[in-house]
């Protein structure tokens, strides 16, 4: 019987009961700001005093005086009292903003290039996107829009769930998973993707709202499972100190040790209703029972006459366990695809790629376990069974008048 009902386990035992928690990395790409923190006087004045390559070499020792003149005498004066220094000066100062724009470019190609290898800054050019149509739409004065774009950067986040920015400067980060689980949960219960108060019992229409009552533990549950990613488009939160806050991912931990957790809670609760240390009725049944897997009283007066029961109630408590835990990666599954159909999730290509990558995950959970029980049954529905099969052939054969004829 152990090895027809493939052991005693329904799941090998956990690697690990530890929940994980955030990683983030020694040195991050600053994609906000660093362009921005480039300075066109600095650049100029180390142009013309020789504090870099530039206007000096190509100018030789003819302009010495640079320095002292600039600093004493207004342009129209130099104008005025030495034409030719002025137009060596007026040159300089061109050569300067050449450079500058030159390596601003630069950087700006670099930052751009960045985006195909990282994700944050993929998300803050898209923060500093969205802040530059604002100041665009504001500000008529083509260069002070670009100053303005330059200095803000993405410092006033990143629009998203519900059109809150996050990410910004004095703003919390953005946690993909568990956000877009909260919106998801809040679409499916008809009520605002940024609510987080619970469901009534009045309000409360389908099994959604009865296994998490508020948003914040269905998306607990869902990152435990598949884990975290924390994205920040300004730098503030990064250089807080607060692991929470910044950016970085956090691995899941899978589905394995939650249905562990399920069967710790199952199985003392079946002995003791065999035992008739707890009465049998519909509150205990349904607590033991596996979501849409239920316990019923003649199951509870079957083990109760058998003499494996042991055995059994370790196996059929495994079963119930793995039967409530992949009804809620299923309903957690069509959350997180809820939530990835709000309007500033769904309009953002870089959530919605990470957001696919999540779901894949969690399919392969489930085909993991699905795995595992067929290998599992497969190796006891071999060797074992066979030879228990032929040990009662071999007894039934060596009763009386049961012995086959020669």
């Amino acid at each position: 019987m152990y090895y027809r009902i493939g052991g005693g386990a329904a799941i090998p035992p956990s690697a690990t009961r530890r929940n994980t928690f955030p990683l983030t990395a020694g040195v991050s790409w600053n994609s906000d700001m660093m362009c921005g923190n480039f300075d066109i006087d600095t650049t100029v004045r180390n142009q013309l005093n020789g504090v870099t390559d530039g206007f000096q070499q190509l100018m030789g020792e003819v302009i010495e005086s640079a320095t002292s003149a600039v600093a004493s005498l207004p342009a129209m004066v130099i104008q005025r009292a030495n034409p030719q220094l002025y137009d060596l000066l007026t040159n300089g100062v061109l050569q300067g903003r050449l450079d500058f724009d030159k390596s601003l470019l630069s950087c700006q190609k670099m930052a751009g290039k960045m985006t195909d290898y990282a994700l944050g800054p993929a998300w803050t050019q898209s923060a500093q996107a969205e802040n530059y149509q604002g100041i665009a739409a504001s500000e008529k004065d083509a260069v002070r829009a670009d100053q303005r774009a330059a200095e803000e950067a993405a410092e006033k986040g990143k629009r998203w769930v519900g059109g809150e920015h996050r990410g910004g400067k004095g703003q919390p980060p953005i946690k993909l998973v568990r956000d877009t689980t909260v919106a998801g949960y809040n679409i499916l219960n008809n009520r605002s993707a940024t609510s987080t108060s619970s469901v009534s019992s009045n309000d409360c229409q389908g099994e959604l709202c009865q296994v998490w009552s508020k948003p914040d533990d269905a998306a607990q549950w869902l990152t435990r499972v598949v884990g975290e990613q924390t994205i920040n488009v300004a730098p503030d939160n990064d250089q807080s100190g607060d692991t929470d806050q910044q950016s970085g991912a956090q691995s899941g931990v899978g589905l394995t040790p939650l249905i562990q957790e399920e069967q710790d809670k199952i199985q003392p609760l079946i002995i003791d209703m065999v035992n008739r240390s707890q009465p049998v009725n519909d509150d205990t049944l349904a607590q033991a029972s596996g979501g849409e897997l239920h316990l019923t009283r003649g199951v509870i007066e079957a083990l109760r006459d058998d003499p494996d029961a042991a055995v059994l109630i370790q196996r059929l408590s495994g079963e119930l366990a793995l039967s409530r835990v992949m009804e809620q990666a299923l309903m957690a599954r069509r959350t997180l695809l809820a939530g990835m159909r709000e309007p500033n999730i769904s309009g953002e290509k870089e959530a919605q790629t990470a957001l696919t990558q999540t779901t894949a995950q969690l399919d392969q959970e489930l085909s993991q376990l699905k795995l595992e029980l067929d290998m599992r049954q497969a190796l006891a529905d071999n060797a074992a069974l066979t030879i228990l099969e032929r040990q009662t052939m071999r007894a039934k054969d060596q009763r009386p008048g049961c012995r086959r004829g020669r």
